[in-house]
């Protein structure tokens, strides 16, 4: 199979969508397939080049495998609509400019929404390609935005929701990462191929010793200290103010401290907040290699995994869910639907305990209990990695995937 993958963000950067398609990547090229991808210089989420990319765009490099093509984009110094329109029209179009010259010809192109406006390149890439366009989706735009209160009625919206519907009725195939996203898409466009792409986990690379006593040494966290942390994208669909004022709340546990790993655009606002509000248990730290990520979270006694309360949410399966699992550490949900869903159905019992979205009392009250019961913490960890390891395995979801994929290919040959 020949096939080129279209998207704005990939490793270095961290995050769900680039941990994702790198492994899918990666996999399929140690299968044997012929695979490159097209990607932007790595500025996400911190509004700046990395510094070892500066200048380097335009160039091919080498990365587990897989030839990749950076190119330059816009990158905002301060995240508002204008600004963000920008960075997603300027990789958009260096993307259809360079695309047909660079990239060889190929069977299937597996483009990465959002950002949505990647489909102004994508749909006609593939057909200068001969590709067949694979899009994958790992949140619902601009439905997404109309949720969290970015977008509303008018000529704005009703743009993307055209842009929105031309992507998918250009598409060969249409997969998403959760239930949710998959079936709001099949049902409102009955006669598309669409199909799962659930996030999991790379079992190799949590199949080992970690040094959690040493790692807690590092970070200053004594033995007795109950710690939640918090490690990813510090943004809107999060509602991080929620984690802020349940810690206000367990200001009388002196034993129980929140840490934040990770950027993203509220992450100044939250940090203002504890400053101003003088939130003495909550602490951020600076942003750590992808590497790094399982042996801290090791160190950490409880996971977090916030979400908005808007209804669309409901609909989530957050990564970082999977990679507390992973470790063997109890996850606190603040969320309903699909990773309510995933978590109850650890074999044996939960695998974390789950607190209504933007509840701060519930999440305290949470938080209280886990913290006065470490064996229960220990016991919900244990489950949740036995299941995860059994059920989230991202080797035999790219299998599945590429069978997915071959089938696509072998229907559009006949």
């Amino acid at each position: 199979m020949r096939i080129a993958f279209l998207t704005q963000y990939y490793l270095p950067e961290t995050g769900p969508a680039q941990n994702r398609l790198a492994d899918l990547a990666k996999r399929f090229a140690s299968w044997g397939h012929q695979v490159e991808v097209l990607t932007a210089l790595p500025s996400y989420p911190r509004n700046h080049v990395l510094p070892e990319y500066v200048g380097r765009e335009n160039t091919w490099e080498t990365l587990d495998g897989v030839r990749l093509l950076r190119l330059g984009l816009y990158v905002p110094k301060t995240k508002n609509m204008k600004s963000r329109m920008a960075n997603y029209l300027s990789f958009a179009g260096n993307a259809l400019l360079k695309g047909p010259l660079e990239l060889q010809r190929c069977e299937l192109l597996l483009m990465e929404s959002p950002p949505l406006f990647l489909a102004m390149a994508g749909v006609p890439l593939a057909r200068l390609l001969g590709a067949g366009l694979w899009t994958n989706i790992s949140d619902l735009w601009p439905q997404s935005a109309v949720a969290l209160n970015m977008i509303g009625p008018g000529p704005a919206l009703a743009m993307a929701e055209r842009l929105e519907s031309w992507m998918y009725r250009n598409s060969v195939l249409i997969t998403g990462q959760t239930e949710g996203i998959v079936e709001d898409i099949q049902s409102r466009f009955p006669d598309k191929r669409v199909a799962l792409f659930p996030n999991g986990i790379d079992t190799k690379a949590f199949d080992r010793a970690f040094d959690r006593e040493g790692v807690r040494r590092q970070m200053g966290w004594p033995d007795d200290l109950f710690v939640v942390g918090y490690a990813g994208l510090m943004g809107e669909m999060q509602a991080l103010d929620q984690v802020l004022n349940a810690a206000l709340l367990l200001r009388d546990l002196p034993e129980v401290c929140f840490a934040f790993f990770g950027d993203g655009p509220r992450r100044l606002h939250l940090e203002e907040r504890v400053r101003t509000e003088r939130i003495k248990n909550v602490t951020f730290f600076s942003h750590q290699p992808r590497e790094r990520m399982p042996d801290l979270q090791v160190a950490m006694d409880a996971g977090l995994v916030p979400l908005s309360r808007a209804k669309l949410f409901e609909g989530a399966r957050p990564a970082k869910m999977f990679e507390i699992m992973a470790v063997g550490r109890p996850v606190l949900l603040c969320g309903r639907g699909e990773a309510q869903r995933v978590l109850e159905a650890t074999p044996g019992g939960p695998a974390g305990l789950i607190s209504a979205p933007e509840d701060p009392q519930e999440l305290a009250r949470q938080i209280r209990h886990l913290a006065g019961d470490r064996r229960l913490a220990l016991e919900m960890g244990a489950r949740g990695r036995a299941y995860v390891f059994a059920s989230f395995d991202r080797e035999p979801i790219a299998r599945r995937i590429e069978e997915l994929a071959t089938s696509v290919l072998g229907s559009r040959a006949t």
